[in-house]
């Protein structure tokens, strides 16, 4: 049996506590550290709030889910015995598996960039073993991940444009269901029906496009008719440089990044 330890208790961390329930992992397996938020956590959710200590002595895995400016300080008040040979597995955005060695030297540590979706188990995750990671450790860390959703390796030097698309882009994705809804609405539909409407469809429409063998463009084409209404809104939606404005969109929050 796995313990799994959230050092950290903000939103990526409550989502992931939330996907390991929603797994069937057993609330008293999940143990969480963070001097301000914790115990609250801990009454909402029914895990265990612990010391930080306590965390690393009892958890197999432990995510580091606090924010990059606490790396120094969290890991120099941490003996190293605590940590070394540790599984440790990284949400901390912009920090590199190389500072996360040099803070912990010793630990068997991961690096990864989950988004949102993990709290319903279907989150894409993106991930970066670092070279001393062991085969035992890999499979426990990717093991974690597939509990709470889809997963991809990818070199880190990719991980600025992983964030855009999979981290930033639930947000972009919400308000296109909105603006959906709020063109049902205009023609008639109550808003709590455009909003389920808009929100199945996308959902579908995502899980249409990854069962099938096909790519965007053929599965646009045999919803658009030539000459039908279809055909008319993306015509709409091209003139008003649709394309266009979701990559800017894109590019602009890698850039963020890079400022």
């Amino acid at each position: 049996m796995i313990r799994y330890g959230f050092l950290g208790a903000g939103n990526m961390a409550q989502a992931m506590i939330k996907g390991l329930l929603n797994a069937g992992i057993s609330a008293q397996d999940i143990l969480v550290a963070s001097p301000h938020s914790a115990a609250k956590l801990a009454e909402e959710l029914g895990i265990q709030a612990i010391e930080t200590t306590e965390l690393f002595q009892t958890a197999d895995l432990v995510t580091l889910a606090f924010l990059p400016k606490q790396l120094t300080t969290i890991s120099q008040s941490l003996p190293a015995n605590l940590y070394q040979k540790k599984l440790l597995v990284s949400v901390i955005g912009d920090v590199s598996l190389n500072s996360l060695e040099n803070a912990f030297p010793g630990a068997q540590i991961v690096r990864t960039l989950p988004n949102v979706n993990v709290s319903i188990n279907r989150g894409m995750t993106s991930y970066a073993l670092a070279p001393s990671l062991t085969d035992e450790s890999q499979t426990t860390a990717l093991a974690f991940l597939d509990l709470l959703g889809s997963r991809i390796q990818l070199p880190e030097s990719n991980f600025a444009v992983f964030s855009a698309l999979a981290g930033s882009s639930p947000a972009y994705v919400f308000a296109f269901i909105q603006a959906l809804a709020q063109a049902g609405q205009q023609n008639g539909l109550l808003a709590e029906d455009a909003l389920t409407i808009a929100a199945q469809t996308v959902l579908g429409s995502a899980q249409t496009l990854l069962a099938s063998d096909s790519d965007p463009a053929s599965l646009i084409a045999s919803v658009a008719s030539p000459g039908g209404s279809t055909e008319a809104g993306l015509k709409a939606l091209s003139a008003d440089k649709f394309n266009e404005v979701v990559i800017n969109g894109i590019q602009a929050t890698v850039d963020h990044q890079h400022e």
